[in-house]
């Protein structure tokens, strides 16, 4: 080790640090003792004072690069830039749809087969840049209970997951039911943040809007003062749904990206599952199923808008030829 660091300090004052100094040191002393130099001496003076500092600075500099800590850092940089490209993540939005649209742009051979694939390129290209405008939530869980009320089907839903906030903040938490659900309404909706705040929104008030699937009414919790301290924040919603007298329809959507899904349902009061049909892209779902009055359907990739699940509960029928013979 001593070795090592006496050749260092060798490399470090070699022939040419020392040259340096020299032509420092003599513009110097030159400077010093004769103040009436001719114009032409004068300019020598500092030419050599300039030599002078710059062969010090590219010794130093040659000395450093040659240790291993610098070396180090080169590769590390190159490889950030070059392998990883994580320099890729620190740019703009629009220089990001630019790299974007440089990577999947389509070939000549491609453009001749369909001029307008192009287009279609470009749409995911803008839905790729939309997720970063959209909050992702993670864990998300949902234990249902189906039961006959008032000669009625209801499913009580506990809901819960883990809500991350773009740069721009959280969005808001909406909860809404179709015209003709009005016998279905949302319980309390609690936000936890990571500090040990917790608040919980009962008695929701509803506006009437128009979707594609018609009239319905909306409720909107707004999440905005959470956007400055918080991290993360923990969702819990308590939902009661409403549907037939024997039989009813849960489904299940997400609206926006989930990392890792749970939906469990138990059936009570005589009530089974009749079917189930999971409707997904690009995840696989798992699904256990004991018997006709339990189901728990899993996931434990990302799932994107529109993944979902729907569940057929009724009570059972008879039909003719499995009535039993008197």
């Amino acid at each position: 080790m001593k070795n090592t660091e006496g050749y260092g300090l060798f490399r470090l004052f070699s022939n040419y640090f020392w040259l340096g100094i020299v032509f420092i040191l003599l513009s110097i002393i030159v400077n010093i003792n004769f103040q009436d130099l001719p114009f032409w001496a004068s300019v020598l003076m500092r030419l050599l004072e300039a030599v002078g500092v710059a062969v010090l600075v590219a010794s130093i500099f040659t000395y450093a690069s040659g240790t291993s800590e610098f070396i180090d850092k080169i590769k590390n940089l190159l490889q950030d830039i070059v392998i990883n490209r994580n320099f890729l993540g620190n740019i703009d939005s629009v220089s990001k749809r630019e790299a974007l649209n440089s990577l999947i742009k389509p070939s000549s051979e491609e453009k001749l087969l369909y001029s307008n694939i192009e287009g279609y390129l470009n749409t995911y290209i803008t839905q790729t840049m939309d997720v970063t405008n959209k909050c992702v939530r993670s864990n998300y869980s949902i234990n249902a209970r189906a039961y006959i009320e008032n000669h009625k089907v209801y499913v009580d839903s506990r809901i819960s997951y883990r809500l991350y906030p773009t740069k721009d903040g959280y969005s808001d938490i909406k909860v809404g039911f179709l015209v003709g659900e009005e016998n279905s309404i949302c319980n309390r909706v609690v936000v936890s943040t990571q500090h040990g705040v917790r608040e919980e929104f009962k008695g929701l008030k509803y506006e009437e809007i128009t979707i594609d699937a018609g009239k319905a009414r909306l409720a909107t919790i707004d999440l905005s003062k959470y956007a400055k301290n918080c991290a993360h924040l923990d969702i819990e919603i308590d939902m009661k749904e409403c549907g037939s007298d024997h039989w009813m329809m849960l489904s299940f959507a997400a609206l926006i990206p989930t990392d890792k899904f749970r939906h469990m349902l138990r059936c009570e009061d005589g009530l089974i599952i009749k079917a189930h049909h999971t409707f997904i892209h690009g995840a696989k779902f798992h699904v256990d199923q004991s018997s006709d009055i339990e189901i728990t359907v899993s996931c434990n990739e990302w799932i994107n808008e529109g993944t979902g699940l729907s569940v057929l509960i009724s009570l059972p029928h008879e039909t003719p030829h499995n009535v039993p013979i008197s």
